[in-house]
């Protein structure tokens, strides 16, 4: 599902998600956690299935424009600099997130806000309540990716700007926040 919206003649978003039919496996969490899994034998099942759990991004990056092709199938922007114009991409693979049963279906439905501020912390554009992803499937997928790309249509100034997503979970009413900072070069 691709949805494009034009917010004024700075910002362009547009989202996509995307669903893997595949059971989860391997670990999950966020990179810390990931990282003291690998790093502490003693994690506990319990906390491993409590990180499954709570409604968060097990990971989030920026990416290429148009390298995702599924879940984990991206190539890595490898920076937080952007060209003035260039498309900003985040990829995210939420965890924890609820089914709604719906007959013998399970509905996961996802919404976003997104948040454009400046370095001093004022707030330059956003938006609320936008449609990520709604599926409706026969199994309880727990492989799905969710990206939000931020189109300049007219170039943000050079500067550093600071992004918040926050993303929810309709069917239980939680949410995360996603904050990015970025810059945007001189050319």
């Amino acid at each position: 599902m691709v949805k494009i919206i034009k917010f004024s003649e700075f910002v362009t978003l547009t989202m996509m998600a995307a669903l893997i039919v595949v059971p989860l496996t391997g670990i999950t969490g966020n990179f810390h956690n990931i990282f003291s899994y690998a790093q502490t034998p003693s994690l506990t099942k319990a906390k491993q299935d409590s990180l499954n759990n709570t409604f968060h991004s097990a990971f989030d990056t920026f990416v290429i424009p148009g390298s995702v092709n599924g879940y984990g199938i991206y190539q890595s922007h490898n920076s937080s600099i952007f060209k003035p114009g260039e498309k900003v991409v985040l990829y995210m693979e939420p965890v924890g997130y609820s089914y709604k049963p719906i007959g013998s279906l399970f509905l996961m439905n996802f919404t976003g806000d997104v948040l454009i501020s400046d370095k001093a912390g004022h707030v330059l554009t956003g938006f609320q309540n936008l449609p990520l992803s709604t599926l409706i499937s026969h199994h309880k997928n727990k492989e799905l990716t969710l990206t939000v790309s931020l189109t300049q249509t007219k170039p943000f100034p050079p500067g550093e700007y600071l992004l918040k997503y926050t993303i929810h979970d309709l069917p239980s009413g939680n949410s995360f926040d996603i904050i990015k900072n970025i810059r945007i070069s001189n050319g």
